[in-house]
């Protein structure tokens, strides 16, 4: 990680949040019309795991590029726990509300 990589990579986190936001109100205006249950509550579950992801990045980020980092945030299992799980957790979650409410369209493709 190295000083222009690090606010892209930050950056990118921000757009997949964005990206999730309208997934979600896509799903909920569609779910809506179909009367189906509030799964597109999930999604803002995923965006708060993102954003726990984004903070984690930025300390890390931050303590790195400073060259003096602290106990917890400079140790591979803090990054582990603290940005790596909770994307991929977020990412599955969203890929699985994502299927319940879109799978119809490769259904539709098929017929």
């Amino acid at each position: 990680m190295n000083f222009l990589t690090a606010p892209l990579a930050a950056l990118g986190l921000v757009a997949l949040m964005y990206a999730v936001y309208i997934l979600a109100n896509l799903s909920r205006r569609f779910g809506f019309i179909l009367k189906m249950p509030p799964y597109y509550r999930g999604f803002y579950m995923a965006m708060g795991l993102m954003g726990v992801a984004l903070v984690s990045h930025l300390l890390r980020a931050s303590t790195i590029l400073a060259e003096s980092a602290p106990y917890p945030f400079a140790e591979d299992w803090f990054y582990l726990l603290t940005y790596y799980l909770p994307l991929a957790i977020s990412v599955s979650v969203c890929l699985g509300i994502a299927w319940r409410y879109w799978s119809w369209l490769l259904k539709e493709q098929d017929e």
